[in-house]
């Protein structure tokens, strides 16, 4: 079975993004995987440099042992000034710094997939673009090449939870269909 880590890069309650993860999660589920909705909000990490090799707290012990327990990752982010969450960059440092080898390694043998939703038309795409080249060239992991970029993220949910547009739902679908195939074959 494919067991995908599903988190949102924004840790706020009320975050769209992590509205967004949710969905994610239940279409994971509906689609034959296992989902482990999780928030950054419950992995409080001080930020990372290198005194952390070999020092690393126990939160990102934690997130490094949830991340070696699921074969993917579904990971959505908001867009801060066309990059992608500063508190996701420092998790997902600190979860290679948790794990001993070279950080590049951090993520080898993983499939990961990236979504985000952002009030601006472009759906955070262009942090995607950003997250996109960190998962694959900085920490190894595979990265399917569809990707979630909900834009207008305001009204693009309905009141059931699900995408308002039938272009992104298919969108959605079409990364979750993805990962969770491939995520099987890890």
């Amino acid at each position: 079975m494919s067991t995908i880590l599903v988190f949102s890069g924004s840790s706020r309650a009320d975050s769209i993004n992590h509205k967004l993860a949710e969905l994610i999660a239940r279409k994971i589920d509906a689609s034959g995987g296992s989902a482990t909705l999780i928030s950054l909000a419950d992995f409080p990490l001080p930020m990372v440099d290198a005194s952390g090799f070999g020092n690393a707290p126990e939160a990102a012990h934690r997130l490094r042992g949830l991340i070696d327990a699921h074969k993917g990752l579904f990971i959505t982010s908001p867009e801060y000034n066309a990059g992608y969450a500063p508190e996701l960059k420092n998790a997902l440092d600190w979860s290679t710094v948790a794990k001993p080898g070279a950080p590049a390694s951090g993520l080898a043998g993983k499939v990961a997939a990236i979504g985000a939703a952002s009030p601006g038309g472009l759906g955070g795409y262009r942090g995607l673009t950003q997250l996109r080249t960190v998962l694959e060239l900085g920490m190894g992991a595979l990265v399917i090449p569809e990707m979630v970029s909900v834009g207008f993220a305001a009204t693009a949910f309905k009141d059931d939870g699900e995408l308002a547009d039938e272009r992104s739902a298919g969108f959605l679908q079409a990364a979750v269909t993805r990962l969770v195939k491939e995520a099987a074959k890890a």
